[in-house]
């Protein structure tokens, strides 16, 4: 009769959201510091005439967290999402890094979903139209601006250089941007196909022969190869557009000191200069 009081006493008997779980307190102090290995009677989710602790949560989720200190492993329930089952560990004061290897990939999989949402999401702000204001400030013109004290050269600047540097600026900016890309692609091209050699010229050269009887005669035999000379038009065309929009970016750009500090511009600038 005793023992089973003892064993009624040391019972514990808590309602998740309309569910009752039964369980003893020396389960719940396996986990210490967490919200049920604090639990009193003095709490207010207490109920003195049911016996028991109320909290409205979720009930799929606190069977796999009352499993998690019956059995020390805490598993990932199928049909809840990954921020519900993170929000319900915080909640319980449980640390979500103790999930099971086995449900680890089920867990981590709306993070990295979430992750690339965030990617996309920056990705759609960095084509959004940027506003007259919104380019003033990189310049650090936003007064000037707003009090239309904006001198000949303060209002072409930062136009010409969302041109250059900001393609969903206007439709001109876009078309320069094509013009960079179509560049940009000729140049590479040009540099595969002068490798190929039927894109490549011999290079015939007229060599003179003595004879034994001391007569001379002559010879053409070919030396080397060389690209077609095609391919050199092709490369002073493309560079000629690179020099010239190196030196426009730099000329109207916000702070030339960042602008050739920037890796991508440095190294425009070296393969620029490479060619010349």
């Amino acid at each position: 009769m005793n023992i089973n009081l003892a064993d009624a006493d040391n019972r514990v008997i808590i309602n998740v959201g309309g569910i009752r779980h039964e369980t003893y307190k020396a389960t719940l102090k396996k986990i210490p510091a967490t919200r049920l290995s604090r639990l009193t009677e003095a709490l207010a989710n207490y109920d003195p005439v049911l016996n028991e602790y109320f909290f409205d949560r979720h009930p799929g989720v606190f069977a796999q967290i009352l499993n998690y200190y019956r059995s020390g492993k805490l598993h990932y329930p199928t049909d809840v999402c990954g921020p519900l089952f993170e929000e319900e560990l915080e909640f319980w004061g449980l640390d979500s890094n103790q999930v099971e290897p086995c449900c680890w990939m089920t867990y981590t999989q709306h993070r990295d979903t979430q992750d690339v949402l965030a990617i996309l999401d920056r990705l759609d702000l960095d084509t959004d139209k940027p506003t007259e204001e919104d380019i003033m400030k990189k310049f650090g013109l936003e007064e000037e601006y707003k009090a239309g004290e904006l001198n000949c050269w303060q209002r072409i600047q930062p136009k010409i250089w969302a041109l250059f540097d900001e393609p969903y600026s206007s439709t001109t900016a876009k078309i320069i941007a094509v013009i960079s890309v179509f560049f940009i692609t000729i140049s590479i091209l040009s540099f595969c196909l002068k490798t190929h050699p039927e894109m490549r010229v011999p290079v015939i050269i007229n060599t003179t022969e003595s004879r034994a009887d001391g007569t001379q005669s002559w010879r053409l035999t070919k030396d080397e190869t060389e690209p077609h000379e095609a391919f050199f038009y092709i490369e002073c065309a493309s560079n000629a557009w690179f020099t010239f929009e190196i030196i426009i970016r730099f000329v109207v750009a916000p702070n030339k000191l960042d602008f050739l500090k920037a890796p991508v511009n440095i190294i425009d600038i070296v393969a620029t200069l490479s060619f010349i």
